[in-house]
């Protein structure tokens, strides 16, 4: 079963120094997916304008884990205690916040144009380790496969963040095919960073995003140059409508 949420589906917000794309609307009651897919609550796109400084503020109800990818451009995480961290192109890093917390922000450096990408999973913070952490992911890197972002455990020198979810990211060039298999009990968000795919029949364009429940695996094959975001995550009463879009939309 495929659930679809169009790029101009998302909620759009602007601001003369921020420009925000929200994959779930938790505002919206109308929105079949307010409450996110499964543990995935949260998936942000930010834009920051060119010779601007803001704050990207963690807005959250309850405990999450929160990974932010620098998709481009430069900007410093502000934590408690005074601890900065410098984030930059190719930079994932993953902080604990609660909804007491507010100490947490992102400032975009006076550099220019700067993309970032913000997830966020319901946590369990007794399994937590306290702080933030970031690592760096090269499009060499990511080139060509699904690269492991964030684990439970921080396998293959991923991400640890101690929740039952798995992130990749792949850069992946026109005509390239790139299969996911879903054990038993695992569904999956594929999110399009920029490009186009075909994904288990569906065109999926910049913007788009698609959750798979009950499927066996992901198939994802780029049409053109493409950058993609893939949770694979533990099913749960993820509450997914089958596809309706018209025939156009399959393969």
């Amino acid at each position: 079963m495929l659930t679809v949420r169009r790029s101009a589906e998302r909620r759009h917000t602007g601001k003369e120094n921020q420009t925000t794309w929200m994959t779930f609307d938790r505002e919206n009651k109308a929105d079949r997916l307010r409450d996110g897919f499964g543990s995935l609550k949260m998936l942000n796109e930010e834009i920051l304008p060119h010779g601007r400084t803001i704050m990207l503020h963690t807005h959250t109800h309850k405990a999450m884990v929160i990974v932010t990818y620098v998709e481009e451009g430069v900007i410093i995480y502000h934590g408690p205690l005074e601890r900065s961290d410098m984030l930059e192109e190719g930079d994932f890093h993953r902080i604990n916040v609660s909804p007491e917390d507010h100490e947490y922000n992102f400032n975009a450096i006076l550099s220019g144009y700067t993309h970032v990408f913000q997830s966020g999973f319901t946590a369990d913070f007794n399994s937590m380790e306290p702080g933030g952490r970031k690592k760096l992911f090269t499009h060499a890197d990511r080139h060509g496969i699904l690269k492991l972002i964030a684990s439970p455990d921080g396998r293959a020198a991923s991400l640890p963040i101690q929740q039952d979810v798995f992130m990749y990211s792949a850069v992946i060039r026109a005509g390239q095919h790139l299969v996911h298999k879903l054990n038993p009990g695992r569904n999956a968000w594929l999110h399009v960073v920029k490009g186009g795919i075909l994904a288990n029949g569906l065109h999926l364009q910049t913007g788009d995003g698609a959750g798979f429940s009950d499927e066996s695996s992901v198939s994802i094959a780029a049409e053109q140059a493409t950058e993609i975001l893939l949770f694979d995550l533990a099913k749960s009463e993820v509450k997914a409508e089958a596809l309706t879009s018209p025939a156009s939309n399959r393969g």
